[in-house]
């Protein structure tokens, strides 16, 4: 790898663009190679230091939920709704684990394999393993969080908070409970990532520092997180910054000698 160079890397580019590729996809192609590139950096290889151009990306509109959508979709998840006790029970999960990804910022993965030895109630924290950035964590729990798994552990015989119907945990089936709530909710715009990013933006909105999300995220470096939310959080600064023209101005006090 280390007769690599950043003009070989500049001609591949174009070569992919000529074959039809846009920058949005030779871009997920290059952080796998950036990934390559640090693991031989771990096991002793000398690796240069590679530069990529400008990317042609026009980034999608960060998509999170409005409180009115949240309580739309939250009322379709409402088990006193329907009166079948096998579609109560599902109702009550696919509603517990949309709180648990929506205040606790976790991947649809994340929060189907938690068991309750993840969770400390005492210290008001859950404790996980992030697979796809291979760490352990720990996600503090929001008082609504915290009551939905206290409700839910008198509910529940077995070691998986979302356990499956033959054992085990639930999988794929916590996310078509989902999108078929956002359906009925009228949100169909959205999957179950969004409520991570709907977590995200929240905190940011209420004035946390993007290096506090970039770990409650469990993102392995802050460029990440910024790449995903930091025109978000310039927003809101803006915002912030210009109703203060609508605040009085604060008398100054003079001082008398």
């Amino acid at each position: 790898m280390d007769e690599i160079t950043n003009r070989d890397l500049s001609h591949w580019v174009e070569f992919e663009r000529k074959r039809g590729f846009k920058d949005i996809t030779i871009r997920l192609w290059s952080r796998q190679f950036n990934k390559i590139c640090r693991n031989a950096k771990r096991l002793g290889y000398y690796i240069p230091e590679y530069e990529w151009g400008e990317w042609i990306v026009k980034d999608k509109p960060l998509r999170y939920l409005t409180d009115e959508e949240e309580q739309k979709i939250l009322k379709e998840l409402d088990p006193s709704m329907v009166t079948d006790p096998k579609h109560v029970k599902g109702r009550q999960a696919a509603r517990d684990i949309f709180i648990v990804m929506i205040d606790g910022g976790f991947r649809i993965n994340e929060a189907s394999v938690l068991k309750w030895s993840d969770i400390d109630f005492e210290n008001g924290v859950i404790y996980l393993y992030r697979s796809k950035v291979s760490n352990d964590d720990f996600i503090p729990m929001t008082n609504r969080l915290r009551n939905t798994l206290i409700n839910r552990k008198r509910l529940v015989d077995s070691e998986y908070v979302f356990p499956g119907k033959f054992g085990g945990h639930k999988t794929i089936k916590n996310n078509r409970a989902l999108e078929a709530a956002f359906e009925r909710a009228g949100v169909n715009d959205i999957s179950s990532h969004n409520l991570r990013k709907t977590f995200a933006t929240r905190l940011l909105n209420r004035g946390a520092a993007i290096t506090d999300v970039q770990h409650l995220l469990g993102h392995s470096s802050v460029k990440t997180t910024e790449r995903a939310y930091a025109a978000f959080a310039k927003n809101e600064r803006f915002k912030q910054t210009i109703d203060l023209l609508d605040q009085p101005v604060q008398p100054r006090l003079k001082v008398v000698k």
